[in-house]
């Protein structure tokens, strides 16, 4: 849970002006823990403006989807395994054929399908 900064404010200014960490933390319902990792952001940071930009799950693959996009209209021909090994040669990074499909599928493409005749079908024709 992300604390504001307001209140993050209030409780470095208590703690500052005297208060003892433990009665401001009883005070403003907040761990103990939780004031000392402000303090010491305040003096890394200068600043109790909570942290952003952090990536959500786990290493990402495909951090350029701009690249990503491009990249899969020109090998759109392409089937996923193909277009996996492309993507290795291109970036260097390393993927499943798991992952292409999702990151296919997530800019709006489908996998290849496999259009091969078969013989009862070619006779009928």
């Amino acid at each position: 849970m992300t604390f504001s900064t307001d209140l993050r404010e209030r409780v470095i200014a208590s703690v500052n002006s005297g208060t003892r960490v433990a009665d401001a933390a009883k005070i403003f319902q907040v761990s103990t823990r939780v004031i000392y990792e402000w303090l010491e952001l305040l003096e890394k940071t200068n600043s109790l403006a909570p942290k952003s930009g952090y990536q959500k799950g786990h290493s990402h693959k495909i951090t350029d989807w701009d690249k990503f996009k491009i990249f899969a209209e020109k090998y759109k021909h392409c089937a996923s395994p193909q277009m996996r090994i492309e993507w290795e040669k291109l970036t260097n990074v390393s993927m499943s054929e798991s992952v292409m499909l999702r990151a296919l599928a997530k800019i709006g493409y489908t996998s290849k399908k496999n259009f091969q005749l078969y013989r009862s079908q070619s006779k009928k024709t």
